[in-house]
């Protein structure tokens, strides 16, 4: 019976995938996780349930009222509603992104609102602009019908 490199090389392969399927690791564990969680992995929406393990790439979505904890070596995190939290090796180093309305803070770490104050300072200065603006161009000239 005669091999080619082709068969030799598709049987290799084939023999060594189970060696590396197991090969990624934790990075993280949702400790609590309310009815609206869910984990985003590999295009997959799954309901998260609480001793879940995370893995790099993943990504942790409370919707509506839910709520979750998570786990990392080195800090833990509570998940406000309607919040989105990116796993990865370094995810101590970032908080969870809320999109909550409720306008306040909680002890999340998840800063929510503020951005009324940002649209308020933007108006005030996009008016005195137009003002200055013009102000500065009127030559007192009729325009011309």
């Amino acid at each position: 019976m005669k091999f080619s490199r082709v068969t030799a090389a598709i049987i290799m392969a084939s023999l060594s995938s189970p060696l590396f399927a197991g090969a990624e690791q934790s990075v993280g564990k949702l400790t609590a996780a309310s009815e609206g969680t869910f984990v985003s992995r590999a295009g997959n929406l799954i309901p998260a349930t609480a001793g879940q393990s995370l893995y790099a790439g993943d990504r942790v979505v409370t919707r509506g009222q839910a709520k979750a904890k998570v786990a990392f070596p080195g800090c833990n995190y509570t998940m406000a509603p309607t919040s989105v939290l990116s796993v990865s090796a370094s995810s101590c180093a970032t908080a969870p992104k809320s999109f909550a309305q409720d306008g306040g803070t909680d002890d999340t770490g998840a800063g929510g609102g503020g951005g009324g104050g940002v649209v308020l300072g933007l108006g005030i200065i996009a008016a005195g602009l137009g003002l200055y603006f013009g102000i500065k161009n009127d030559d007192s000239t009729p325009a011309s019908p």
